[in-house]
C-alpha cells in the first residue's frame, strides 16, 4: 500500500455546514469522537451544594482535548456524553477540532 492509498482514507471537513451529514453520522452510531477545545477547563462530574443548589468549585486538572460520544448538536452547540457518565454542553466556538479517527471536523 502506498502513502497516497493510506492518506486518502482520512477526509478534513472544514465549515459547520458541510459537517452536519458527519455530525448526525456520529450521532446515530454513537460515535467515541475525541474533541480539543481552544482554552483548557475541568471536565469532571461537577458536585453540587444541596443546601444552596450551587455548584461547589471544580477540583482537577484542566484539559484541552477530551473523548466522548456526540449525543445532541444544534447551530450552537455540541452535547457530548463522557464515558464517566457526564454530559458536556460545548459552544461550537470553543472547538478547534472533532475527530472518529477517520474523518475530522476543523472549523474555520
Amino acid at each position: 500500500m502506498t502513502h497516497a492509498q493510506r492518506k486518502r482514507g482520512r477526509k478534513t471537513i472544514h465549515s459547520w455546514r458541510d459537517a452536519k451529514p458527519l455530525l448526525e453520522h456520529w450521532r446515530e452510531d454513537l460515535k467515541t469522537v475525541s474533541v480539543e477545545l481552544k482554552q483548557p477547563r475541568v471536565i469532571d462530574a461537577v458536585p453540587m451544594n444541596f443546601v444552596s443548589g450551587e455548584p461547589v468549585e471544580r477540583e482537577g486538572k484542566p484539559t484541552t482535548t477530551f473523548r466522548g460520544r456526540l449525543i445532541y448538536f444544534t447551530n450552537a452547540d455540541l452535547t457530548i456524553r463522557r464515558p464517566s457518565g457526564a454530559i458536556l454542553v460545548i459552544d461550537r466556538y470553543e472547538i478547534i477540532t472533532i475527530s472518529d479517527g477517520k474523518k475530522r471536523l476543523e472549523p474555520r
